[in-house]
């Protein structure tokens, strides 16, 4: 990643390792490393790259002249001019997000895939995933302000954005809902000491209830995650830039994306009501 301070700092970093005779490497401090210590490091040990084959070099991080052919815009005042948040590692050259899906279990997703068990181009098949209860827009989801930590339209991908599944574009949900049966020993407890009487419909007579489950993962407009906090957005992509080690380079190189998938859990979102 070059930054304004490249040039200037250059005479401080030591060159890159070199090899010497008799097989040591020599870096630019001057420390030598042994064919052995080399061997011993993690690239030297990976002869054979185990079961991954990885596609080409290695990129740590894009620039804004890159681009990306779809364009996020946050609030919009429909699903195809706001467009799809594709935060998918299948086609760099579309991602239009920093980060990835599945929170901190894309760490999992990577060791999978590293130990051949997991096609590195799996695309999953969305057909008959359509929320079992209608959550229609609302005025919130065409505000930038009202909604910055979560897609609105994350649960609607199948039918908000089609014709981008239909020419091939890994499109992913962000939010998944269900109908669901939760028991509660709290409700199981009112119902045998009269306090509650199951109606059939959302309290049923084995104490438990009736309920749309929603899982979120974390979807945030950068812009607006800074306002909330009172903060410039330049602060909050530095910020979370150091704070994790460097782990997201792209907060730093791409202010063209807004849009951030942070490694963290998501939440879970109980609606007490019939099934439709």
């Amino acid at each position: 990643m070059g930054t304004a301070g490249d040039t200037q700092a250059k005479g401080l970093v030591p060159d890159a390792p070199r090899n010497t005779p008799g097989g040591g490497v020599k870096d630019g401090a001057g420390v030598t490393m042994t064919a052995a210590e080399t061997k011993a490091s993690a690239w030297g040990r990976d002869v054979n790259r185990g079961e991954y084959k990885p596609p080409g070099h290695v990129v740590l991080t894009t620039h804004p002249r890159r681009g990306s052919p779809i364009k996020v815009v946050w609030g919009a005042n429909s699903a195809l001019v706001r467009g799809p948040v594709i935060a998918t590692v299948t086609s760099q050259k579309l991602r239009n997000a920093i980060g990835t899906h599945n929170g901190s279990y894309a760490v999992y997703r990577s060791i999978a895939i590293a130990a051949g068990k997991m096609d590195p181009k799996f695309v999953p098949d969305l057909h008959n995933t359509a929320p079992p209860v209608t959550i229609p827009p609302c005025a919130a989801w065409y505000d930038p302000k009202k909604i910055v930590s979560m897609d609105p339209w994350g649960h609607l991908i199948v039918d908000s954005f089609k014709d981008h599944l239909d020419k091939g574009v890994d499109v992913r949900p962000t939010i998944a809902i269900t109908s669901a049966h939760i028991q509660m020993p709290e409700l199981v407890d009112a119902i045998e000491k009269g306090r509650l009487q199951p109606d059939g419909k959302l309290l049923l007579k084995d104490g438990s209830v009736c309920v749309t489950k929603a899982a979120i993962e974390h979807v945030w407009h950068l812009p607006g995650v800074a306002e909330r906090f009172g903060i410039s957005e330049a602060t909050l992509r530095r910020c979370m830039f150091e704070q994790t080690g460097g782990m997201f380079p792209e907060l730093i190189t791409r202010s063209d994306l807004d849009v951030f998938l942070p490694p963290i859990g998501g939440e879970t979102v109980y609606v007490f009501c019939p099934p439709p």
